[in-house]
């Protein structure tokens, strides 16, 4: 169906051209002999203007007549559109401005896709689209559900004060070309920086080249402590990578009972979103014994890949074991070059995970590959499958058709066969994915963070700074207070358990909680901390749900600080191991650190080095209790809720 301006550009040239066709016409009829092609042409120009407008000159010729009625309408029509784009731009800056608030914000929708928006208005949120001037067939479906939309190429300061950027909760940055998303980046910030309001936002920036996304990570600088905004680098492969880890972690399928039992998953196939899944293992799957997970990776060039996958991560095989499993084909058939023992070893793995770039083929060699388990054990159907589904063609759609939802191919494959399918954008690019569980992992980053600088922070700004005596006091009354809190309510707000600190402090230094909160707020640590703190923070809060599971798995619930002091032992190196392999993929390496303080900060900071990069019984005590820190807080981390802003 044709658009409203589609429809413009077919009309208004066809008034003209009657219009002078009518106009040449009367006037050969008037004129006779003496009739003149460029006076007449002149003069039917003049219509547009409304001149001779007396009525016995315009009804000297009905032909001339009717093309100065049609002149008459299209000079209408100007005016009136003219007057509704300036009428309706007033009345969509106005609507914003009283209307919107906490409000998303998003720069093309070429890399997150229209299903974004949709999920977006289905979860009630406020909507603007920049879009640009291309054109895309469904800008007037989103128009009619809600979503203010400017075509606009020129992102400038009008712009941003129209979309009213300041009291965004977040803004998307998504098209296809890297260098415009840093750009466009790069004035947001700027903006941001000029016209910050109270409140952060959000700046979600993809980036799809891996040199371009470390290169951001390492060496970007936003951390300021009157920053308004939070700059977030997302890349697809990697947020699909993520998605599956935290909805399909291997360790929900693994057996610890049995201590000889090998726990195991595979991989199979070969592209960036599995080699993102591969580092996500090396970083998160730690488990009691501090033994590294084992990880078959199979592909027609297995070896290839490992080649260049440990080219990239040396490292790596201190933290995960993976094997290579030469596919001699997709059907996992007769391939008689395999050792009885990998086939038998392949055969009883906890999880299998699929990657590629074909969502046929992937399908295909999925359900293959749940024939080979069939012909290896009875209990085929017990190791799940995950599909990260490309979505490369509209095939899934197509067998689809006409399917109830409980009929459809992805259900009957999960009820029937246990494969799972993630869809790699339409699953990964959701307000929930994108916006509130991060917002959810964030919020446990900033808990965590608050309490380490409690810990070790808080002491040498009250004593040094502001000259309190007793510090180390307040300090340890502060961290108990916190730790208890959990047992006393079941849910918590980022914004009690700063209350609490503030409170504690305003008590003991006799000062206003509003004189505290610039200086000891959790917003004021978590804003000067450089992207990879940031980065190191979401990974250990991520990492929740995996330590839960090791509690869970050595006896050691309910989560109280005695079951926890009694696990320490057990439990402090696999925080260590995990912290080492998360600060190796963040690019540091091991070195002795400088006592200058400048330079002990350049050397961490910016050359990445790190002094604790040790094996865990090389640490002083000092520093093996900050790995039972983490253990201590989950309780408090459990019970906190995330309030999201619509």
């Amino acid at each position: 169906m044709e658009n409203k301006r589609d429809i413009k550009i077919i009309i208004v040239p066809i008034l003209i051209f009657f219009v002078f066709v009518f106009s040449i016409i009367g006037f050969r009829q008037l004129m006779g002999n003496e009739f003149s092609f460029l006076g007449v042409f002149y003069s039917t120009l003049s219509f547009f203007t409304l001149e001779n407008v007396k009525p016995e000159e315009v009804t000297i010729n009905i032909y001339i007549l009717i093309a100065k009625y049609l002149a008459a309408i299209l000079l209408g029509f100007g005016i009136y559109n003219l007057l509704y784009k300036y009428i309706s731009r007033q009345y969509t800056r106005l609507k914003i401005k009283y209307g919107y608030h906490n409000h998303v914000i998003i720069f093309s929708m070429k890399m997150v896709g229209a299903n974004f928006l949709t999920d977006l208005l289905a979860n009630k949120y406020k909507v603007i689209l920049v879009e640009g001037l291309s054109e895309n067939a469904y800008l007037e479906k989103f128009e009619k559900d809600g979503v203010i939309i400017f075509r606009e190429e020129d992102h400038n300061t009008r712009l941003f004060d129209t979309i009213l950027l300041t009291h965004a909760s977040a803004c998307v940055v998504a098209f296809e070309d890297d260098s415009m998303n840093i750009e466009l980046s790069l004035k947001l910030i700027k903006y941001l920086r000029e016209h910050g309001h109270k409140h952060t936002v959000r700046v979600l920036t993809h980036i799809q080249e891996q040199n371009n996304l470390e290169v951001i990570k390492d060496y970007i600088d936003i951390s300021n402590a009157d920053e308004k905004f939070e700059l977030e680098v997302f890349n697809i492969n990697s947020a699909a990578a993520k998605k599956i880890y935290d909805h399909y972690p291997p360790h929900q399928y693994f057996n610890f009972d049995n201590h000889e039992e090998d726990n195991a998953i595979a991989v199979v196939g070969y592209n960036a979103a599995a080699e993102d899944f591969i580092i996500e293992n090396v970083i998160l799957s730690h488990y009691k014994g501090c033994k590294n997970i084992k990880l078959y990776l199979a592909d027609k060039d297995a070896d290839n890949h490992i080649n260049h996958f440990m080219f990239k991560y040396p490292f790596c095989r201190e933290f995960i074991d993976i094997i290579p499993v030469k596919l001699l084909n997709n059907k996992f058939f007769a391939n008689f070059n395999w050792s009885k023992e990998l086939i038998e070893k392949l055969s009883k793995v906890k999880a299998a995970y699929f990657f590629g770039d074909e969502g046929s083929a992937l399908m295909n060699i999925a359900a293959r590959f749940r024939q080979f388990l069939y012909g290896q054990s009875t209990n085929y159907l017990q190791a799940p499958i995950i599909i990260c589904f490309p979505e490369d063609t509209g095939i899934m759609g197509l067998l689809d058709v006409e399917r109830e939802n409980a009929e459809k191919l992805s259900s009957v494959f999960k009820k029937q066969l246990n494969i799972n399918f993630v869809n790699r954008i339409t699953d990964t690019c959701t307000s929930s994915r994108l916006l509130e569980e991060s917002e959810y992992i964030d919020l446990l980053s900033r808990v965590i963070n608050y309490y380490y600088s409690i810990k070790y922070e808080f002491e040498w700004v009250l004593k040094e700074k502001w000259q309190i005596q007793h510090s180390a006091e307040l300090v340890k009354a502060i961290e108990d207070k916190l730790l208890e809190l959990a047992d006393k309510q079941a849910e918590l707000t980022e914004n009690e358990i700063q209350q609490l600190v503030l409170q504690h402090i305003a008590t003991f230094t006799k000062k206003t909680v509003e004189e505290l909160k610039p200086v000891f707020s959790i917003k004021r640590w978590w804003d000067h901390l450089s992207y990879h703190k940031k980065s190191a923070n979401r990974y250990a809060a991520r990492h929740l749900a995996v330590k839960i599971n090791i509690m869970k798995n050595m006896g050691c619930m309910p989560l109280t600080r005695e079951n926890i002091i009694n696990a320490y032992p057990i439990i402090a190196p696999i925080e260590h191991k995990r912290w080492e392999a998360e600060k190796m993929v963040l690019n540091y390496r091991y070195g002795a650190l400088p006592k200058d303080r400048v330079a002990k900060n350049t050397a961490k900071e910016i050359l990445k080095i790190h002094d604790q990069l040790i094996p865990y019984d090389k640490l002083t005590e000092i520093e093996k209790e900050k790995d039972l820190n983490i253990f201590l807080l989950m309780p408090l981390l459990n019970s906190l809720k995330v309030e999201i802003k619509k």
